[in-house]
């Protein structure tokens, strides 16, 4: 056992660390965004900030992601008009403008802080994580268990991969784990069980209003009460009050729910139709144990942490209500084509807590009988080696992120160097290069849809073009484009190419992710 000065030094380390690898990439990619899904909860933001209202327009995803950047970009408000000499709402996309949606151009997210609101407020919540799953550790294992779960949360590579981007999972892994803590308060604490079965049903609502799925942490509540030592009649008392929780959280986190059901019910169709054409490989388990999410070292130790909890009687009642948890959670989402790891995030946490468990009864099995020094050699060097195996891949996924450069980026950086203020540039709109980009350029710019640029290039004379490589997919009108296309490649290819970047070939359907390694070309156009 640490003497208290230790424990509390390596406590602030641990968060320390946790909050240098989620804080540190926030600004990665600006002004663009770097992960895919980061757009959704961005451009339900920008919607609810240019209208002035609760109403996403859009429900595929709930609307807490975006509500909860919105407030954060509404916070910053005064230093950015202090900063930029203007509210930031002169800086949304279509801020002044009717017409369809900013989302249709996927894209188009602007100001740039806005993302950056919005990672903010995901790392506060992935750190706010962290301290959960120390205090549910502490509570089923002692301080020890507590700190390694602070110590393996702080660095699993899943959550530190997820801890500063916009995505909605990383909201739902937060409220789903207090919700799992409110539940250890009630087995612990039967003189708070009312507020702490209203908070648990509370917590599970704003689960919900993250990401839809994560409502099967409620049955983990549910359980939960059910294992309670109190009378039937209080039982079903504190099973109602936590379903009144879970309608508040609806309610407050995701109010199209309750007000427009058809909606919410079409979108969801829509999103799950989507991913339903997608295939992805490995499956959840081969993800699990790869050393970019558990790795095997954290998923057998978080196995065998199960084990332990079901061996014991206090804390049998917990693992039972996580199983079904994650039963219920992957009921949803196992036999779908698209098994994206981060459907199952909100149970990484829970491995976490588990892999503690083990090795702190490993840390007291080695404190016992002979050889007490070898025992606590051995148990070090595992806790040790877990640590370095999370460690070292989550240390290396945010020295690639903040490393790497979106190519739109290096192609503005290459003309702003080289491009003379009498020159005339013609720009693709469909590279998705954001307009306070294009005036980073001292010449002229013009900006046209692919469409129109052979037509242009051949009435009127520019000093180089800003193209790249075009697929028609998912385009209506493919067949009727691609001669058009054809003819645009062939002038094109005819122009020497003086930079390049990238090797995503861009779809010309706005509502795709152009990604950070798109294909740009900067080609010199033949003299009059």
């Amino acid at each position: 056992m640490l003497r208290r000065p230790y424990e509390s030094i390596l406590w602030l380390a641990s968060l320390a660390l946790a909050t240098a690898v989620r804080f540190g990439p926030i600004a990665s990619g600006l002004p663009y965004i770097d992960y895919v899904d980061e757009g959704y909860a961005l451009h339900q933001a920008i919607d609810l900030l240019n209208k002035r209202t609760f109403d996403t327009g859009w429900y595929g995803y709930p609307s807490l992601p975006p509500y909860l950047t919105a407030g954060a970009l509404l916070a910053e408000g005064p230093i950015y008009r202090r900063v930029h000499g203007h509210s930031f709402r002169k800086d949304l996309p279509m801020a002044e403008r009717g017409g369809p949606s900013q989302r249709d151009n996927y894209d188009l997210i602007a100001p740039p802080e806005l993302i950056v609101a919005g990672r903010f407020v995901i790392a506060a919540l992935s750190i706010g994580t962290v301290l959960l799953a120390g205090a549910i550790a502490a509570r089923l294992g002692g301080k020890t268990a507590g700190l390694i779960a602070v110590l393996f949360t702080a660095l699993c590579p899943a959550l530190v991969a997820r801890g500063s981007n916009v995505i909605v999972d990383t909201f739902a892994t937060f409220f789903a784990l207090l919700a799992l803590c409110f539940c250890e308060r009630m087995r612990s604490d039967a003189s708070s069980n009312v507020a702490n079965a209203v908070a648990a049903g509370l917590a599970a609502g704003l689960a919900f209003a993250s990401k839809y799925t994560a409502a099967a942490v409620f049955i983990a509540v549910l359980a939960a009460i059910f294992a309670l030592p109190v009378a039937r009649s209080s039982r079903a008392r504190f099973g109602l009050l936590a379903s009144v929780g879970l309608l508040i959280g609806v309610a407050m986190g995701a109010p199209a729910t309750i007000f427009n059901l058809p909606g919410v019910l079409r979108d969801i169709a829509v999103t799950a139709a989507n991913y339903g054409i997608i295939n992805s490989v490995p499956g959840y388990f081969g993800q699990a144990v790869s050393a970019s999410e558990l790795g095997w070292p954290l998923a057998v130790a978080g196995s065998a942490g199960i084990g332990f909890m079901l061996r014991h009687k206090t804390t049998r009642s917990t693992a039972v209500g996580w199983i079904l948890f994650a039963a219920l959670l992957l009921a949803v989402f196992v036999g779908r084509p698209f098994q994206a790891f981060r459907n199952l995030l909100p149970l990484v946490p829970l491995f976490c807590i588990a892999a503690a468990i083990t090795f702190s009864q490993l840390i007291y099995w080695a404190g016992r009988g002979a050889h007490r020094w070898l025992r606590y050699a051995a148990t070090i060097a595992l806790i040790g080696g877990c640590l370095f195996s999370i460690g070292f891949s989550s240390f290396r996924h945010v020295q690639r992120r903040m490393a790497h450069r979106d190519t739109r980026i290096l192609a503005i950086d290459w003309l702003q160097q080289h491009a003379r203020k009498d020159e005339r540039i013609l720009g693709i709109r469909e590279l998705a290069i954001l307009p306070a980009e294009w005036k980073r350029i001292a010449g002229k710019v013009t900006v046209v849809s692919w469409r129109e640029a052979a037509d242009l290039l051949e009435r009127e004379q520019f000093d180089c073009v800003v193209t790249g490589e075009f697929n028609l997919r998912y385009l209506p009108d493919a067949d009727r484009l691609s001669a058009y296309l054809a003819r645009w490649k062939e002038k094109a290819a005819s122009l020497p190419v003086q930079a390049d970047f990238g090797v995503v070939v861009t779809p010309v359907v706005p509502y795709l992710w152009r990604t950070n390694d798109e294909r740009i070309l900067i080609v010199k156009t033949n003299p009059p």
